[in-house]
């Protein structure tokens, strides 16, 4: 009998999502996270500020689909969850949330490109950048 490959649960920030739609790079994604069992996690926050940034009119401008594209490609790829308050103090508080849902799915990593949350040596969740996390598999 073959061995289960562990599910690997990650939280990918909205900066590093619209660096991917930039870069035109969904179809990778898509593919990195199905062949290598990544499951990964968003809540209302995090959905909520990528329907706010994906409506700037710079990154419209420099993204070829509509915004209801990517956000439906970010519901379909990702499991939905009910982050719970961990009164996390991190660096920018704005991203508060992204800690809650990381810890609230026992979430392996945080992929962002904040250069105060890869910084932040009290991180409760190991934090990489989105590099980085192009290279684990």
């Amino acid at each position: 009998m073959a061995a289960k490959r562990k599910v690997k649960r990650f939280v990918i920030d909205v900066n590093c999502l619209i660096t991917i739609f930039i870069n035109r790079e969904t179809d990778w994604l898509l593919q990195y996270v199905s062949q290598n069992k990544i499951e990964l996690f968003i809540d209302d926050n995090l959905i909520n500020e990528l329907s706010r940034v994906l409506l700037y009119p710079k990154i419209k401008t420099l993204l070829p689909l509509s915004p209801v594209f990517y956000l439906s490609f970010v519901r379909i790829i990702s499991t939905h969850a009910i982050s719970s308050n961990f009164q996390i103090q991190s660096p920018d508080p704005d991203d508060n949330y992204l800690y809650n849902l990381a810890l609230t799915t026992n979430a392996k990593l945080l992929v962002t490109g904040e250069k105060a949350l890869l910084a932040w040596t009290s991180s409760p969740v190991n934090t990489i950048a989105l590099a980085d996390f192009k290279k684990l598999f």
